[in-house]
């Protein structure tokens, strides 16, 4: 993933992370050391960061809906104007 985004985008300065097993893995913490970027990590035990954002993606992911993959960025843009505007 991030080899995607800094092709696609460029190298981030930070990257702002919860605290979730996927951001905090040892081989995620050394590559973003290796190209120098900073950490933005979430708050501990303080629940109101960003509880709005996790609980919808939550309800979007469990959603019967929701599909396993999308095949390109404008499926994926079609999906959410689709559910958000229901």
């Amino acid at each position: 993933m991030m080899r995607e985004v800094s092709d696609t985008h460029g190298l981030p300065h930070v990257v702002h992370a919860d605290r979730g097993t996927s951001m905090t893995s040892k081989s995620v913490a050394e590559l973003r050391e290796d190209l120098t970027v900073t950490r933005s990590p979430s708050r501990p035990k303080v629940s109101n960061d960003n509880p709005y954002s996790e609980a919808w993606f939550k309800t979007l992911k469990y959603a019967p809906v929701f599909p396993d993959r999308f095949a390109s960025l404008a499926q994926a843009r079609a999906f959410m104007n689709d559910f958000v505007t229901r």
